[in-house]
């Protein structure tokens, strides 16, 4: 017997007036083609007919609407300046993609130089205002700022930016942003920088940043010679209005020096929070060979968990209260800087600390307290500045034969299960099952 579906009629209505409200946006939503040179009638409307890199601003910001994408071909784009006045709608941004066609994806380059690292243009600047925009599968070089967002007036707002796979090299600050609340960052390899990687200036708020890379000098000695002072991975800023609710996961912060500054004290860091900021997590992070600090955390209740910080000077400095679970620090002058409190350590590893694996300084009125934690290769467990204590609570005190870690190396990179002790299954750090960072 054949079955049929009635609807009733004001069902039935409802439904009509859903289509009806959805199907413009269905119908509407197109995608057009740009190259450098463009091709054919220059309309966007294939490849065949691509438009050519002087109309960019033009169709982002006047023909493009809502749900509309623009796909850009691959090639060399000299000096493009592309200011976005125009974003997208709620539930319909506006996309700008790269598209590989054969010969890569394309490529933004100007005249930027490191020797003079105040002068040069921007690549991308989005203005206050403009929200609900999608950048990928874009390469960025040589220039001043690649991406900049600065903060509007009576707080206008960019809300629902997302970059992915936004790659960047040769610049002073890649990610410079204000004012951009329910932000996505993925897959954002930063390299080769003379000031900050990662900028979030103010008023950022709803922030995630999933497997993004910041590597000021990817190890040229030479290029350190030319960094800024305060060269940063990742900077969550206290310019102005507060930011908030910021998440990390599987983001590498590394070489961020500057070894010719004149100062006793020689700052440089892998991942930076100031103290305005609130809500902040750290999920499988990595903090490599940083002038000063790893991680360098002014921010309340911070949370780091299977986080790696080796080869800086402080590994891990928190400034207030936080808790470290299943962390890894390594080759440092200290391992964990406190200089506030509390902080709650678990399942945690100190190796090879030259001075102690846990240091309080003068400000530091409330305990850290370490639970079955492995301290290896360490002179001794706390260095006491001026205050602060330090509790343990079965937490273990070995050398580093003693621990039987699977594949010891100074040259660690982070990743793996190098640091799992086979002698103490139950304390320290091991690599999680679920990592997956791939930076």
């Amino acid at each position: 017997m054949k079955r049929t579906t009635k609807f009733s009629t004001p069902l039935y209505a409802t439904w009509i007036l859903i289509a009806i409200h959805c199907l413009p946006c269905l119908v509407d939503a197109a995608d057009f083609h740009l190259t450098v040179q463009g091709a054919g009638r220059k309309d966007g409307s294939t490849w065949e007919h691509a438009l050519d890199q002087q109309a960019l601003s033009e169709v982002v910001n006047d023909t493009m609407m809502p749900g509309d994408r623009l796909l850009l071909g691959g090639g060399v784009y000299k000096d493009v300046r592309l200011t976005i006045t125009q974003g997208g709608a709620e539930g319909s941004p506006k996309t700008i993609a790269g598209v590989d066609r054969g010969e890569g994806l394309p490529v933004f380059i100007s005249t930027w130089s490191e020797d003079k690292p105040d002068k040069g243009a921007t690549a991308v600047q989005i203005k206050p205002g403009a929200g609900y925009l999608v950048l990928e599968g874009l390469r960025i070089e040589d220039y001043k700022n690649c991406v900049l967002v600065s903060a509007g007036k009576e707080g206008a707002n960019c809300p629902h930016l997302v970059f992915n796979d936004v790659d960047m090299r040769r610049f002073r600050h890649g990610f410079y942003l204000s004012g951009c609340d329910d932000l996505q960052l993925h897959g954002c390899d930063l390299r080769r920088y003379t000031k900050h990687g990662f900028r979030f200036e103010q008023g950022c708020n709803r922030v995630t940043l999933r497997q993004c890379t910041a590597d000021c000098s990817e190890g040229d000695a030479d290029w350190e010679t030319k960094t800024e002072l305060f060269p940063f991975g990742f900077i969550v800023n206290n310019g102005g209005a507060p930011n908030s609710q910021f998440v990390f996961e599987d983001c590498l912060a590394q070489n961020n020096l500057m070894p010719l500054q004149k100062n006793r004290y020689k700052n440089g860091d892998g991942f930076v929070v100031e103290g305005n900021t609130s809500d902040v997590r750290f999920t499988r992070c990595r903090a490599i060979r940083n002038q000063d600090g790893g991680f360098d955390l002014k921010v309340d209740g911070v949370q780091l968990v299977d986080c790696v910080a080796l080869r800086n000077s402080r590994n891990i400095r928190i400034w207030k209260s936080g808790t470290l679970k299943n962390c890894f620090s390594g080759w440092a002058t200290c391992g964990l800087w406190c200089n506030g409190g509390p902080i709650s350590v678990d399942r945690s590893t100190f190796h090879a600390m030259r001075t102690a694996a846990v240091q309080t300084d003068d400000k530091a009125n409330q305990p850290i307290t370490l639970r079955n934690c492995l301290i290896t290769s360490c002179p001794q467990t706390h260095r006491k500045t001026a205050r602060g204590k330090v509790e343990t609570d079965a937490t273990v005190v070995a050398e580093e034969a003693d621990a039987a870690y699977m594949q010891p190396s100074p040259e660690w990179d982070g990743l793996g299960t190098a640091f799992n002790s086979r002698t103490y299954p139950d304390k320290g750090y091991h690599q999680p099952l679920s990592a997956n960072a791939t930076n």
